[in-house]
């Protein structure tokens, strides 16, 4: 399994280098969006939509509606959007972690998922194509804060792997542990040295860090809660188009926390718009 996911991202890394180097924001923005729809067909599957036709007209209405959102993009609203939607995700995580809600296997159509999973996808987009179109360093700051969640992967699975003892939150992912968690703080605080010294953010070093490492331990949240969705409908993974990945939302799950915190946060320091 861990070969098979190797092969995948060797594949994938430099197909997504070149899309966030080498495409224009409406290009960048266009294939953000195809795998984001991808996303979309999944959380139908999670939210009890079986129906593929149905499916088929969410993924539709979707692709409509970032269409509509990308020429919007630079609107006043977005940024207190994204802001919110930060917070949100902190909340998220900090609800999961106490421990008062478990997941409950469900068949029906679970309508309040389907439309938080909605808001998340989309939000997720709207912070990658906003920062992407950064005209200082956008498309590298873009890069650099997926790398960051990447970075801090490998950071928990490893620590995990070698020390990983306390649950973190058995109820929903019994495989994650403090540890993992520890070394995936580790693993940003480092990403986070490499920014500082990169000086792509008008920022202090203390800011930078604290960004980073702040950004990593929301990204747990965003694992954490496609866990819990797919619990509640008893599967393993929410899709097999990539092999030892699972589908588009257990490749993505951690990004579509972590970019609108990341880009939030930039907002509310001044540093984007």
């Amino acid at each position: 399994m861990l070969k098979t996911r190797i092969l995948t991202a060797l594949v994938l890394a430099p197909l997504v280098i070149w899309a966030v180097l080498g495409l224009s924001n409406a290009w960048f923005a266009l294939v953000l969006g195809a795998i984001i729809l991808g996303g979309v067909w999944e959380l139908g599957n999670l939210s009890g939509i079986g129906a593929v036709s149905a499916r088929l007209v969410l993924v539709a209405l979707a692709g409509i509606g970032l269409w509509l959102l990308f020429g919007l993009r630079a609107a006043a609203w977005t940024g207190p959007f994204l802001q919110i939607l930060a917070a949100a995700w902190l909340l998220n995580l900090l609800l999961l972690l106490s421990g008062r809600f478990s997941p409950r296997e469900r068949t029906g159509l679970n309508l309040p998922w389907l439309f938080m999973g909605l808001v998340a996808l989309t939000g997720a987009w709207l912070a990658f194509v906003k920062l992407h179109g950064r005209a200082d360093h956008g498309p590298q700051l873009m890069l650099f804060a997926m790398i960051l969640v990447w970075v801090a992967d490998s950071g928990a699975y490893f620590a995990g792997r070698a020390f990983g003892r306390r649950k973190l939150a058995p109820h929903i992912s019994p495989g994650k542990t403090v540890e993992g968690v520890l070394g995936a703080l580790a693993g940003g605080a480092v990403a986070g040295t490499v920014l500082i010294w990169l000086k792509w953010l008008p920022l202090s070093p203390v800011v930078v860090v604290l960004l980073c490492v702040g950004t990593v331990l929301v990204s747990v949240g965003g694992d954490l809660w496609e866990s819990f969705l797919k619990r509640e409908r008893g599967i393993k993974d929410s899709g097999n188009i990539l092999p030892g990945h699972g589908g588009v939302l257990d490749r993505i799950d951690a990004q579509l926390a972590s970019a609108p915190f990341f880009v939030g946060c930039l907002i509310t320091l001044g540093v984007l718009s």
